[in-house]
């Protein structure tokens, strides 16, 4: 298993005491509901839990590429900041009757 890097080691306690069910299940509440959790567990038995994203497969080559990441990243930035500009109109070449061969 790989080693995880600790990014903040303050907890707040959230509950004073909770007993996993016979599946070993325990109840978080609404609030951590629909969401995903990396379940760590120390050497001394305390279990953390790290929120994480699922990314679908065919997406997660941007995120092995950094060039094309740095890209899409400074796309959505100049987009953010309103620096975008209308691009020509191709409608021009369009062929609406396309068939199959």
């Amino acid at each position: 298993m790989p080693t995880l890097i600790q990014r903040n080691t303050e907890f707040e306690q959230i509950k004073d005491s909770i007993k996993a069910d016979t599946k070993g299940r325990v109840v978080l509440g609404r609030d951590y509901s629909g969401k995903n959790y990396r379940v760590s567990k120390s050497a001394s038995g305390e279990i953390l839990l790290t929120p994480v994203v699922s990314i679908p497969e065919q997406d997660m080559w941007l995120y092995k590429n950094p060039q094309a990441l740095a890209a899409f990243q400074q796309g959505l930035g100049e987009a953010n900041a309103g620096e975008v500009t209308v691009g020509e109109d191709f409608s021009q070449y369009a062929d609406d009757n396309i068939e199959d061969e």
